[in-house]
């Protein structure tokens, strides 16, 4: 945990909070799996309108979308309020991925898509999402109310114009929309328009071909 100049680093304390989480789940003598729902496993913010989110189940159970009510929201430009909200359907098995695009993204990351939005307001490197099953929220990019200017994060591990893939040891997501965000704390950054592990996260770093999940060891 880090305190510079009044600063609290909530994604420090985050860290450190799964990390408890699982300890205690060891000492409890139980084997579980870390993954307990959905988490964002790829963010896509290319150039002109290439845009896409991957999911992941980690859990031992196929999730289905539509029936849990899961959406994808995005608060542009500092909002509090979502500007675009996307009703998500299908199944994702354990252990697979779930890619939501937009119609005008490029054929090559539509051919990779589960789902295709119509909408026209999709997100830009300065603007926040999130992913909820009904009132839960599940796991975010950015934050909620707080206008970067153009990007969080700096160089090739920001969210402007850059494939941001999910560190492998991340296996909850961040479900509080309103703290301080960092994508260097769980995030690997790769170049714009890299879309070559989209659909395929897994245990190499968000690269890979899914696996099946399996009971983590005590």
């Amino acid at each position: 945990m880090t305190f510079v100049a009044g600063y609290f680093d909530t994604g420090r304390l985050r860290q450190l909070a799964r990390g408890l989480v699982a300890g205690l789940v060891c000492l409890a003598g139980t084997a579980a799996y870390a993954a307990t729902d959905l988490i964002i496993s790829e963010y896509v913010e290319g150039s002109s309108n290439n845009k896409a989110l991957e999911f992941y189940n980690g859990t031992a159970a196929p999730i289905d979308l539509a029936a849990g009510g899961y959406t994808l929201k995005m608060y542009f430009n500092g909002s509090t309020a979502a500007g675009t909200t996307i009703s998500l359907t299908g199944t994702v098995a354990a252990g697979a991925t779930f890619v939501l695009t937009q119609s005008t993204a490029s054929q090559a990351i539509r051919d990779k898509a589960n789902q295709i939005s119509a909408s026209g307001s999709w997100f830009n490197g300065d603007d926040a999402m999130v992913l909820s099953k009904g009132s839960t929220v599940l796991d975010s990019v950015g934050q909620i109310g707080f206008d970067p200017g153009t990007e969080w994060g700096t160089g090739v591990q920001s969210t402007q114009d850059n494939t941001l893939r999910r560190k492998s040891t991340v296996t909850t997501g961040d479900t509080n929309p309103f703290d301080v965000f960092d994508p260097a704390l769980e995030w690997d950054g790769f170049a714009i328009d890299v879309i070559a592990g989209l659909g395929e996260y897994g245990t190499g770093g968000g690269g890979g071909d899914p696996v099946a999940p399996a009971p983590t060891a005590c």
